[in-house]
């Protein structure tokens, strides 16, 4: 069975109101993903990616529980130190 995909961060109550996925994330290039030893709540999804038409490494954290998942931090990564989005 397959559905239809919405582009939202999952919302355990209704999948249209979940947060919107960030556009820079659709077509980009994944470089790496994994976790850290940062205490995120749900343990904390890392995805290093590099959008569409761009030569920079971002990353992206995800943070999640039993009710959603939320972007807890997005960075752009620069020889290795992170600096805010």
């Amino acid at each position: 069975m397959t559905g239809t995909l919405i582009p939202k961060w999952p919302d355990r109550f209704d999948p249209n109101r979940g947060p919107e996925i960030p556009t820079e994330l659709i077509g980009a290039t994944i470089i790496a993903f994994g976790t850290s030893e940062e205490r995120i709540e749900g343990g904390g999804l890392f995805i290093d990616y590099r959008p569409r038409d761009n030569n920079e490494v971002h990353r992206v954290v995800l943070a999640f529980n039993e009710l959603g998942m939320w972007v807890h931090r997005q960075s752009i990564l620069n020889g290795g130190q992170e600096s805010d989005l």
